[in-house]
């Protein structure tokens, strides 16, 4: 069964200009709920000891429970609210303003860190957590605001983004319960995916052609010229797919 995903309402009274705070960030008073893991029924996976029916997606992967209190406290830029990412990818809404994604003949718009150096064929097969982007300003507004962009972006479409995979917490058999290891992406076929706390969702993309890239050019809030382009050698959330 598939449990649809609503998109979360946003709080009154936001203290932040809300054209500032890019629409799958998290704000400091969006705490993880409470949730003791447990075994799962049968040993395969986790669960949790109160377990709801949309704990779950339709794959049968387990997801953080996240308060949804978008605009309380201040944001926290490079953190990513789970429910509002979610939703984003599965909606194909931009990842800023929650509008729909630009798609053209070529597929849909995506903001990538820039990957072209490591293989010919890039970004073909590779994986990411990030929501794809509007038609408006809102690439300007992420890659003033996310250091690893800020000097290192290219715009892709993509005609075929495939949601199959999750990025999260493993967990590892323990006694009596189960032990938190390190954070992961995951794709739905593998075999320790339901030993994940699963946080955001992974999309694979595949028909991929790049659309335009970063150029030095001064900042329009600053006025000066950008620095150098951040080291690639932390892989993030992108990784390319195993064929």
């Amino acid at each position: 069964m598939t449990i649809p995903v609503p998109p979360p309402a946003a709080a009154p009274g936001v203290p932040w200009p809300p054209d500032l705070v890019p629409y799958v960030s998290r704000w400091s008073a969006e705490h993880e709920l409470p949730a003791p893991v447990i075994p799962a029924r049968g040993g395969n996976g986790i669960a949790f000891a109160d377990e709801q029916l949309h704990d779950r997606d339709r794959h049968g992967v387990l997801w953080v429970r996240r308060q949804v209190n978008q605009g309380a406290g201040s944001p926290l830029f490079a953190k990513v609210h789970s429910v509002r990412q979610r939703y984003a990818m599965r909606r194909l809404r931009c990842q800023v303003c929650r509008q729909p994604a630009d798609r053209n003949g070529q597929g849909i718009r995506w903001l990538l860190e820039d990957g072209r150096v490591d293989r010919p064929d890039w970004p073909d097969g590779e994986l990411t957590v990030h929501p794809p982007v509007c038609r408006g300003n809102c690439v300007e507004k992420v890659t003033e605001r996310c250091p690893h962009l800020r000097d290192n972006w290219v715009t892709v479409r993509v005609r075929e983004p495939l949601l199959d995979g999750i990025f999260g917490r493993l967990y590892r058999p323990g006694r009596p319960l189960p032990v938190p290891v390190e954070k992961v992406t995951r794709l739905y076929g593998s075999p320790d995916v339901r030993w994940v706390l699963a946080s955001q969702l992974v999309a694979t993309l595949s028909g991929c052609t790049v659309e335009s890239a970063w150029a030095p050019h001064p900042s329009p809030t600053t006025g000066k010229p950008p620095g150098p382009a951040p080291s690639r050698t932390s892989a993030g959330h992108a990784r390319r797919r195993s064929r």
